[in-house]
């Protein structure tokens, strides 16, 4: 589009000249939001979508799935026990006769819930640990990066062992809190080096000039910026704390029976292991589908949310 001959170009406003420019490919680039260029890097990254797809159809299958699945997962009936997957049970059913579908779907509920839920309660705490060591610094940073240290070199699962066995009572509580406790230490580490290089950014020295209190600091100019970092390690931390419960519970020392988990079902599903080998394969390939899919994910978003990435 040619611009009018009338129209003053010394004069011109930028407003005023942007219809008559033609938008190149550059120039589309440019004019997109930080959002939208972070979405187009993740949805170019073909295996972060395939996870992305697997995670989206697995909550349906775990949290929509009973609403049409009509058969009681804690059903016993023997007359069906050790029975083959078939089109009335996919999975087949166990050596009481409770359908391993159905069992398939709470035990993903409650695997889910308790790796999502325990995420949470470990990032908080790991975020203010990491805030606080990265932005004060000296004594306070010593005493909270020795204090992980000790927590990353005690041995995890026999950690664990011994305290679900004491103090918890195999309740889905429980179970968060617990690991929740441990599951901090990554993300306090990578939130310290992420504060030790903001605090000396000319924003926030500008917001401290200003008067701007340290609380305010740390988490209304800080984390916003240290959110890309912080998102791909909860993605990751999810999968972790998977097999974390699954191992828990594998072990007797997690969701106990008649409650289903991941765990628990392989660890039933092995006894009968040579007759019926299915009732380990569905639940295990499912804890390793949904881990995999989490990595994929995160990697994904690593790529996407990286400052420093090329645009192709």
């Amino acid at each position: 589009m040619e611009i009018p001959e009338q129209l003053n170009i010394a004069n011109v406003t930028e407003e005023e000249i942007e219809p008559f420019l033609e938008l190149t490919p550059e120039l589309v680039r440019k004019r997109r939001s930080q959002g939208r260029i972070i979405f187009d890097r993740f949805i170019r990254n073909k295996a972060a979508i395939v996870g992305a797809v697997f995670l989206i159809l697995l909550f349906l299958f775990c949290f929509l799935g009973p609403l049409f699945w009509h058969i009681d997962p804690n059903a016993i009936n023997p007359p069906a026990a050790d029975v083959g997957p078939s089109l009335q049970h996919p999975f087949g059913t166990d050596d009481v006769g409770r359908d391993e579908f159905a069992r398939a779907m709470t035990g993903g509920q409650v695997s889910l819930l308790v790796a999502l839920s325990s995420m949470m309660l470990g990032l908080v705490f790991g975020i203010l640990i990491g805030a606080f060591a990265g932005f004060y610094g000296g004594i306070i940073d010593n005493l909270l990066m020795r204090f992980t240290d000790v927590i990353l070199a005690v041995p995890l699962y026999l950690l664990l062992f011994v305290l679900s066995s004491s103090f918890t009572d195999g309740s889905r509580q429980s179970i968060i809190i617990l690991i929740a406790l441990f599951g901090w230490t990554y993300a306090a580490r990578l939130v310290r080096g992420e504060f030790l290089a903001l605090k000396e950014r000319e924003y926030v020295l500008a917001a401290k000039t200003i008067g701007a209190r340290n609380l305010r600091l740390m988490f209304r100019h800080m984390l916003p910026n240290a959110a890309g970092p912080i998102i791909v390690n909860a993605t990751l931390l999810v999968g972790g704390n998977i097999i974390t419960e699954s191992v828990l519970s594998y072990f007797s020392f997690g969701i106990r029976p008649p409650d289903a988990s991941w765990g628990n079902l392989v660890a039933q599903g092995q006894i009968s292991f040579d007759a019926s080998p299915w009732l380990v394969y569905a639940p295990g390939l499912l804890i390793f589908s949904t881990v995999l899919s989490l990595n994929l994910v995160g990697d994904g978003l690593r790529d996407a949310l990286d400052p420093y990435m090329t645009e192709r």
